[in-house]
């Protein structure tokens, strides 16, 4: 732990995401200012490639960084916030702790939402955490074994995939992949797989432009996967899912990627919208003292509408609040946050990948390479770097073959 000493200004930040550990690398080392990351898990998630823990083509060691060891200078603790009292400037974590704070910098993220279909939260699978990816990889792979060994009908290797947005193309695109590598081991069931996109609009990624929709709806199909547009989920049951037009889905494996919201439990500190996320000044401050970044924050950009939910956007709130805290402790003015967009990006499989970055767009090879070298930029720690790029080389060299791990329940 580094030492306090008298008169430092006590920075806390709630949250070890790409927002909160922009945040406290801005103000490391920092003079006068002595900051504590506090998290449940003791490493950074890079979220983006989550996917990829879940259908096998990256190891979990592979996206998770110790916080410890990506932010020197700042103090982190581990535990779950359970209470905020802005007023007194306490926050108390599970364990009874009670650490008082002068700036509390939130940056919790967000969480899967169901939006009220009858039947997702307890027969969907989302994808926020490590152990969500698990359960999906295990399920992905198990399902070959059992249905083999006559334990579960084959029409358990079907996947349906819920969500026309970026995680759902990625995820879509990913489990055709690894349906195609498991025809390898697996002959007699390939022609029993299927994966199915179902996206309650009119086209996939809405964000970007039609063409770029078109382009990864038609990546996915020579894939193999079926997509379905203007398919809304009326409700689901273990293995089937129905759709408002009467039709029904059979499915061993559902994944919804329907959408996220911020944590309900903090929606009680200020103004919320529909998406729990709290409303704050164009500082990005909630009351005195109490900021709000990332997936939490609802902020209006120059259209009108609430900043989406998406990393770039926590990174640079991120790294904004830092900068208004150091401004604020030496006496300067706040100032506003303004986003820049930077364009988006989404993979759609091996050299498939649609990307759309200031007024350019870019498809197939080009795009891909694009957003592979992105993610590694962004990876925290060497090791991390080198291990994603040794696997995604093999798994592009030895097509159908790629490396998995052994699941074992």
């Amino acid at each position: 732990m580094n030492e306090v000493r008298t008169g430092d200004r006590k920075v806390l930040i709630v949250g070890g995401g790409f927002g909160g550990l922009r945040a406290a690398r801005e103000l490391a080392e920092t003079q006068g200012i002595h900051v504590t990351l506090i998290d449940r898990n003791p490493y950074q998630l890079f979220a983006p490639l989550l996917y990829q823990v879940a259908t096998g083509g990256l190891s979990e060691d592979d996206i998770a960084y110790s916080i410890r060891g990506a932010i020197p200078g700042v103090d982190f603790r581990r535990g779950d916030v359970v209470r905020i009292d802005s007023e007194r400037k306490t926050l108390r974590l599970e364990d009874g702790a009670v650490l008082p704070f002068d700036e509390l910098i939130l940056a919790t993220g967000s969480t899967g939402t169901t939006f009220g279909v009858p039947g997702v939260e307890e027969h969907a699978l989302q994808m926020k955490t490590m152990n969500q990816a698990r359960e999906i990889r295990s399920r992905l792979l198990n399902a070959y074994e059992e249905i083999e060994n006559g334990h579960r009908p084959k029409e358990h290797l079907r996947v349906v995939v819920v969500g026309g947005g970026p995680t759902g193309v990625e995820v879509t695109g990913a489990v055709a992949e690894l349906q195609r590598s498991m025809k390898r081991e697996f002959p007699d069931l390939a022609e029993f797989a299927s994966v199915t996109l179902v996206e309650a609009g009119p086209r996939l990624l809405p964000m970007f432009s039609e063409k770029s929709s078109a382009h990864a709806k038609g990546e996915l199909e020579k894939l193999g996967a079926r997509v379905m547009v203007d398919a809304a989920v009326d409700r689901m049951y273990p293995a089937d899912v129905h759709l408002k037009s009467g039709e029904v889905l059979n499915a061993g494996t559902i994944v919804w990627a329907a959408g996220v919201a911020a944590h309900e439990q903090w929606a009680t500190l200020g103004l919320a919208d529909r998406a729990n996320r709290l409303r704050v000044d164009a500082s990005l401050q909630l009351t005195e003292g109490v900021w709000v970044i990332g997936d939490g924050a609802a902020l209006e950009g120059p259209d009108g509408r609430a900043l989406p939910m998406i990393a770039p956007v926590a990174m640079q709130m991120g790294i904004h609040v830092g900068k208004q805290i150091k401004a604020k402790a030496v006496g300067k003015p706040l100032v506003d946050f303004v986003y820049k967009d930077k364009g988006q990006m989404a993979t759609i499989g091996r050299r498939r990948a649609v990307v759309e970055a200031n007024g350019l767009r870019l498809h197939g090879t080009i795009a891909w390479l694009a957003w592979l070298g992105l993610h590694v930029f962004y990876l925290a720690g060497g090791r991390n770097r080198v291990s994603v790029v040794a696997n995604w080389m093999w798994n592009y060299v030895v097509w159908g073959v790629g490396a998995r791990p052994v699941v074992i329940e």
